[in-house]
C-alpha cells in the first residue's frame, strides 16, 4: 500500500510529488500517468514539428531548476522538445524516475469504507485500466490537471466520412505526422479557434496543405493572440508584474495591492474609476491586437476577437501567444487557407464536411481543436460531487438548495463589493450548482467525510498565465494540507469562500464559466497560499520593485524550505 498515489507525470504532477517528498521523504510516493513519457501536455506523444511554449526562457520552470539556455531559441522562445527534456531533467534530479509508472491509465479511483482506529487502513484505491490490478493508498494528489482529457463534438455521418477526424491532442502521434506528411493528403479543415487552432493551421500549411479553417459563430469567438512581444519585452512577461492586477478586480486579499487602491478602483467604485480600469485594458488591447492588422483581409476580419477591445479584459476565449507571427502572412494572403465563421452540422461521403450555412467543404483530415472535458471520469459521477468535481448528477435536495442560496447570495455580494463585474457584457447560460468545481483554494474538496479528512487534493486545477509559479505554491498547500500542518477553516466557511470565488469567476472571466480561470491574477492567489503557509509571498526588494518588477520562478527558490524551517524541520534537499 502506498501513502500517497499522485496522478498524472506532468508539470502538476512532478512539482507535487517532489514537494511532497522534500516535506516526508520516507512517504511510499508513486507517480502514475497513462502516457509512455513523462510530461504530461509536453510528453513525446504530444509534440508535434513547430510546437512552441508561449511563455519565454526564464518563465517556464521551476523555481529550483534554471532551464539551461542553450537549449532554446535565440529570441528565447522555447521548442517543445526543449520542455519535455526539462521536466525529464526536473524528475531526474529529484528522484521521481523510479517512483513513476508509464502506461499506467486510471480507470476509476474509489473511495474505500474507513476503518475505525485503523490509521494504516487505505483510504482510496485505483483501478488500472485494462487489468485487474488495483493500487491502494492512503492519500492521493490529482495532478491530471484540466487539459488531459480531450473534447470531440458530436459530427454526425462520421462513420460514413473517408477522411480522418482527430483532436489536437493527437497531433504529435507518429501515425498523425505519418498523414500528415502523406502527399495523398492535400485539403484538411481544422475546427476551432483557441491556440491550439491556430498551432494546428500552421503545422498543416508548413506542411503544404490547403487549410479550411471553420470557427463556430457562437461561443467566445478565436482566441485573442497576443504578439510575441511588446514594448521591446517579451508580452508573456507583461501577465508576471503586479502592475497588471492593480487594475484587475479580484476576490484576493494581499499587502502588494493597498487597501485605499482596492477600495478606490474596485470596490464601490465610481463611475470614473471603474472608466480607468476599462480604458487601462482597452489600451493594452490595442497595443496587442494592432499588429495583426485585422482589416487588411476578410479572413483576418474573420479572427477579430468578439468582444473586440473589451476582450482581454473580459476574456470570452482564451488568450494566446501567437509563437508563429508569420502565420499571419499566410492568413491575410488567403491562397492556402480560408476561414469559415460557421458551425460543422455533419460529414459525408466522399470526404464532404457540411457547414451549418449549407456550405460543403472537402477534406482529407479534420483535426478538431475543440478544447477538453470539463467533467472528470476518474470517478463515477455519483460520486464526484463528494470529491469537489463537477458532475452531471444532482445534489441532493437539501444540498442543492444551500448550494444554490450561497450562489445567488456570493454573486450580489462581488456585484455589490466590484461593481465592473456587473457590466460583463455577455450574458451568462443558465447553470447548474454542480456545474462548478467545488474546490476550497482550488486544491482541497469544500467538505470531506470526517472519516477521510484530508485524504485527497488536487494540483493544476485553476487556469492561469503563470503556471510554474501557481503548481510550486499550490503543490506546497496540497503538502501541508494533506499532513495536518495547515490550519483550515470550518467547512461552512470553505463552502462560502468556494461560492465566492466561483460566482468571481464567472463575472470576471466569461471563458470561465466552464472551467475555474484567474489569467491576471495569479499572483494574488499565489499570496494567498503562502499566507495560509506563514511564508513571506513578497520576494522583492522593496515595494516599487513588488508592483512593478518582473515575477519570476525563481524568486520563489527556496520557499518550501523556508516553510520546513518555519515548523522546525530540517530540510534534506539542503543539507
Amino acid at each position: 500500500m502506498y501513502d500517497v498515489i499522485v496522478i498524472g507525470a506532468g508539470w502538476c504532477g512532478l512539482v507535487a510529488a517532489k514537494t511532497y517528498l522534500q516535506a516526508c521523504p520516507d512517504s511510499r510516493l508513486l507517480l502514475v500517468d497513462g502516457d509512455s513519457s513523462i510530461g504530461g501536455t509536453w510528453s513525446k506523444e504530444r509534440l508535434y514539428p513547430h510546437l512552441v511554449a508561449e511563455a519565454h526562457h526564464g518563465l517556464f520552470e521551476f523555481s529550483d531548476l534554471p532551464m539551461r539556455r542553450d537549449t532554446v531559441l535565440p529570441d528565447g522562445r522555447i521548442p517543445s522538445a526543449a520542455v519535455h527534456d526539462y521536466l525529464t531533467e526536473y524528475a531526474t534530479k529529484f528522484d521521481l524516475i523510479d517512483r513513476i509508472r508509464l502506461n499506467t491509465w486510471i480507470e476509476n479511483v474509489r473511495r474505500e469504507p474507513a476503518v475505525i482506529g485503523d490509521n494504516e487502513a487505505p483510504r482510496w484505491r485505483l483501478t488500472v485500466a485494462g487489468s485487474c490490478e488495483q493500487l491502494p493508498t492512503k492519500k492521493i494528489i490529482i495532478a491530471t490537471g484540466l487539459t488531459s482529457e480531450p473534447y470531440m463534438p458530436f459530427l454526425p455521418g462520421r462513420q460514413e466520412f473517408e477522411g480522418e477526424v482527430l483532436h489536437s491532442k493527437a497531433l504529435g502521434h507518429p501515425q498523425t505526422g505519418d498523414r500528415i506528411s502523406d502527399p495523398s493528403v492535400r485539403h484538411a479543415v481544422v475546427y476551432g479557434g483557441s491556440k491550439s487552432a491556430f498551432d494546428a493551421v500552421y503545422l498543416l500549411l508548413r506542411a503544404g496543405k490547403t487549410v479550411d479553417w471553420v470557427i463556430r459563430e457562437q461561443g467566445g469567438g478565436p482566441s485573442m493572440m497576443t504578439p510575441l512581444s511588446i514594448l521591446g519585452q517579451p508580452s508573456f512577461r507583461l501577465n508576471n508584474s503586479r502592475l497588471l492586477t492593480l487594475f484587475s478586480p479580484h476576490p484576493f486579499a494581499t499587502a502588494a495591492q493597498p487597501s485605499w487602491w482596492q477600495r478606490v478602483m474596485h470596490r464601490r467604485s465610481s463611475r470614473l474609476a471603474q472608466l480607468a480600469v476599462i480604458g487601462f485594458w482597452r489600451i493594452l488591447a490595442y497595443l496587442l491586437q494592432r499588429p495583426w492588422k485585422y482589416n487588411q483581409s476578410a479572413n483576418g476580419r474573420r479572427l477579430r476577437p468578439l468582444l473586440a477591445l473589451d476582450s482581454l479584459f473580459w476574456s470570452p476565449a482564451t488568450l494566446g501567444v501567437m509563437t508563429h507571427p508569420e502565420l499571419w502572412d499566410d492568413i491575410h494572403s488567403g491562397e492556402r487557407v480560408t476561414i469559415y465563421r460557421q458551425a460543422i452540422t455533419a460529414l459525408g461521403k466522399d470526404k464532404r464536411v457540411i457547414l451549418d450555412n449549407g456550405v460543403e467543404l472537402s477534406a482529407d483530415l479534420v483535426v478538431c481543436a475543440t478544447g477538453w472535458h470539463a467533467r472528470h471520469t476518474l470517478f463515477k459521477p455519483e460520486e464526484q460531487l463528494a470529491v469537489g468535481l463537477p458532475s452531471a448528477v444532482s445534489f441532493d435536495p437539501k444540498s442543492q438548495s444551500e448550494w444554490i442560496n450561497l450562489q445567488r447570495k456570493a454573486d450580489q455580494e462581488i456585484i455589490e463589493d466590484m461593481p465592473i463585474l456587473q457590466q460583463s457584457p455577455l450574458p451568462s447560460a443558465p447553470f447548474r450548482c454542480e456545474d462548478d468545481y467545488h474546490l476550497y483554494r482550488f486544491i482541497a474538496p469544500s467538505r470531506e467525510p470526517p472519516s477521510h479528512e484530508r485524504s485527497i487534493a488536487y494540483v493544476g486545477f485553476l487556469r492561469t498565465a503563470g503556471a510554474p509559479i501557481v503548481y510550486e505554491a499550490q503543490s506546497l498547500w496540497a503538502t501541508a494540507y494533506l499532513t495536518g500542518a495547515l490550519d483550515v477553516p470550518e467547512p461552512s466557511e470553505r463552502i462560502s469562500e468556494v461560492a465566492r470565488t466561483n460566482a468571481w469567476i464567472r463575472r470576471r472571466y466569461i471563458c470561465g464559466r466552464k472551467v475555474p480561470f484567474a489569467l491576471f491574477d495569479f499572483l494574488p492567489y499565489v499570496d494567498m497560499l503562502y499566507r495560509d503557509l506563514g511564508v513571506n509571498p513578497h520576494r522583492k526588494a522593496n515595494m516599487v520593485a513588488e508592483i512593478c518588477g518582473l515575477y519570476q520562478p525563481r524568486d520563489f527558490q527556496g520557499v518550501v524550505s523556508e516553510w520546513l524551517a518555519s515548523r522546525g524541520v530540517k530540510d534534506i534537499e539542503n543539507v
